[in-house]
């Protein structure tokens, strides 16, 4: 289940020594992939997105960034 106020993260004293070591390895292994702030995030404002098939495997490749719906659909993918 995702974090939540309702449900948030379980913090390491709420784990066991096992559970919360492999928790570290799983944060630490993502921490380098995805930047730490949203301000270091770039892309495209405005126009048509395409994506390779090989990302938007549901068969939508194209995103106008102009449509909200687009654009969720191509923040969820």
């Amino acid at each position: 289940m995702p974090s939540s106020p309702q449900h948030p993260a379980p913090t390491p004293s709420d784990l066991s020594g096992v559970v919360a070591e492999d928790l570290a390895l799983y944060r630490e292994k993502f921490r380098r992939r995805l930047p730490e702030s949203l301000d270091e995030l770039q892309g495209p404002a405005q126009g048509v997105v395409e994506l390779p098939l090989h990302m938007a495997w549901s068969g939508m490749t194209s995103y106008d960034m102009a449509k909200p719906r687009q654009r969720m659909g191509l923040y969820r993918t």
